[in-house]
């Protein structure tokens, strides 16, 4: 089997360029719902709804990874659509207007990148030498199959395959997650504008001072919303 580098103490930062072209983000959404089948998804996590996914997410202050279909190790996923394209997939293809908005530059500092959008044929060579051993296995969670049947270029899917992460970025003890707060939160996507994570009157520390942005189901547009504030005492 041929290893793949260990991951460093402290990754050396690349930094990418700015995003000028109109058609692409600055800015990588990790949804936390979609109506379509989850088996790797715990049962704990399958019967919540969006809203209390990320509710969940921003009280534990951790991303979880899953196996996505291509197998490999379990891994988070996001989507550099602009703002149009996630109105799209709001409305067209079954995302439920609830998740987390990061950086691009944070994602791909904590190990992330575009997925390997692969023919069938390179899809199934590439996902045999992993399933053999002959390649590591982690090369298997940056494959997603393009054919008649697979298309899924419209979803500009990242990763960050989990194992492979800067060390400070995991979990102690260690889970199959990311400590939110080491990937620089930039704004929520929320499906009600009168939405709130409050129990007991207490914010998660992470929310305060973070936008939101609000899909309006009206008329299927995203509304930048005020970040939400601790009650007064």
């Amino acid at each position: 089997m041929m290893p793949l580098p260990s991951a460093p103490l402290a990754r050396p930062r690349d930094v990418l360029r700015p995003v000028q072209h109109p058609d692409l983000s600055g800015v990588l959404t990790h949804f936390c719902y979609r109506n379509r089948p989850q088996p790797s998804v715990p049962p704990e996590f399958q019967g919540m709804t969006a809203q209390q996914r990320l509710e969940s997410i921003l009280w534990q202050g951790k991303l979880w990874g899953f196996t996505t279909f291509s197998g490999g190790v379990p891994a988070v996923c996001f989507t550099e659509a602009t703002l149009n394209g996630l109105n799209f997939m709001i409305g067209r293809r079954f995302y439920w207007p609830w998740g987390l908005v990061f950086d691009r530059q944070s994602i791909y500092d904590a190990g992330g990148g575009p997925v390997w959008y692969a023919r069938p044929d390179e899809y199934q060579f590439l996902r045999g030498l992993c399933e053999s051993g002959q390649v590591d296995s982690r090369l298997q969670s940056w494959l997603v199959r393009l054919d008649g049947s697979s298309d899924w270029l419209e979803e500009r899917e990242w990763r960050i395959p989990l194992f492979t992460v800067p060390i400070p970025l995991f979990t102690v003890p260690y889970e199959p997650a990311l400590q939110l707060q080491a990937l620089g939160l930039k704004a929520l996507l929320v499906g009600d504008p009168d939405w709130s994570p409050a129990h007991s009157g207490l914010l998660p520390q992470i929310v305060i001072g973070v936008p939101r942005w609000w899909s309006n189901p009206a008329d299927g547009l995203l509304y930048s919303l005020p970040p939400l504030q601790p009650p007064l005492a």
